[in-house]
């Protein structure tokens, strides 16, 4: 069993208008990095998009680099990838996939990022990236928004499960440990036994097959664990400016230059990655709560700092249906159909910008 590099949706060849705008949905995973395990909330995330619109979609992710089985000789196999190196290999990646539907279709598909748990941190840096590139004179495509779902953006380390990872990774070596001790205790058991094993546990079959290419790869725990180890040391303090967030002597514009209040964080409502601390602070301190979204201000009503704000600022929005921070295990329907209809309203607020 192996996972894949990429995956990608174009336009069905019945529905591909060339008098339609293309939109290059382009979504970062969590970690760990394997695009294998999204593939149903993408596939359903394009057949909801299509059904609704007559504009042509494009969607593509990545695995995070060194994490696919099947991974082109880009990155070398005994290299360890860190966040600062992951950031990069997106970055690269993102601009490839624009110059892909571009040559395909003739035109500059507008992007909209999407982003998972560090996947998050990692768009945000992104939209950074494209902000200093604009102002500093150069062209770029349009980046009209972005999705961040369960994002790990500050202190992760001050969350329950960050608290018990910190731990861990105090140990000397421990990536490496770690890998060693799964490796020995999987060795004897088939691919095809642990499959099955995974799906005796009631998870889906996609589920089933990435884990068992993961965990049968020959340092998949020890890429996770080193990553993990630059997320806890690395995501502290917001560092964004008004490139990402705005500022509030100017609203967002919805351009290619500012797209501030065409993002859209999905925050979960129990998440062990996330402090519930960390979260209500950084709603307070940068995010717009639509007074319509009753769960949201309900969950945050103990709080007198976090009433509905500006509206140009990102749109901050609290689960209420208990949906885990792993929702592409079990959950992957039900957060595509919010997913999709975010992804139209950043475009209705783009046009109407």
């Amino acid at each position: 069993m192996e996972t894949r590099e990429k995956l990608y949706f174009a336009p069905s060849a019945g529905r591909n208008n060339e008098k339609e705008q293309d939109y290059l949905i382009f979504h970062i995973p969590g970690n760990p990095g394997l695009i294998d395990y999204y593939h149903p909330f993408l596939s359903t995330l394009h057949t909801l998009l299509s059904s609704s619109s007559d504009a042509n979609f494009h969607i593509a992710g990545y695995s995070l680099a060194g994490f696919a089985t099947n991974e082109s000789p880009s990155l070398s196999s005994r290299e360890l990838a860190g966040l600062p190196r992951q950031i990069e290999y997106v970055d690269e990646l993102l601009y490839d996939q624009v110059d892909e539907v571009r040559d395909a279709t003739g035109k500059t598909p507008k992007v909209i990022l999407m982003g998972h748990s560090v996947g998050a941190y990692i768009l945000l840096e992104i939209i950074r990236r494209h902000r200093t590139r604009i102002e500093s004179g150069k062209q770029d495509f349009d980046l009209i928004g972005g999705i961040l779902l369960f994002p790990t953006i500050t202190h992760i380390a001050r969350s329950p499960s960050g608290i018990a990872a910190s731990a861990l990774l105090r140990i000397p070596h421990a990536p490496g440990i770690a890998n060693a001790v799964v490796k020995f205790f999987t060795y004897l058991i088939p691919a095809s036994a642990l499959y099955h094993l995974i799906r005796a546990l009631s998870f889906p079959e996609h589920v089933a097959r990435t884990t068992t290419a993961f965990i049968k790869s020959p340092s998949g725990l020890k890429r996770v664990l080193y990553l993990a180890k630059d997320e806890l040391d690395m995501i502290t303090d917001d560092k964004w400016g008004k490139e990402v967030w705005g500022a509030a002597t100017e609203a967002g514009t919805n351009s290619k230059d500012t797209i501030n209040s065409n993002l859209v964080f999905f925050w979960g409502q129990h998440d062990g990655w996330v402090a519930r601390k960390t979260r209500n602070e950084l709603i307070a301190a940068r995010g717009y709560i639509d007074a319509k979204a009753k769960s949201t201000c309900s969950l945050l009503s103990s709080t007198p700092s976090l009433a509905p704000s500006d509206p140009w600022k990102p749109n901050m929005v609290i689960d209420d249906q208990k949906i885990p921070h792993a929702f592409c295990l079990k959950h992957s329907e039900t957060v595509a159909e919010k997913v999709h209809l975010w992804v139209e309203d950043i475009i209705n607020k783009h046009h109407a910008g």
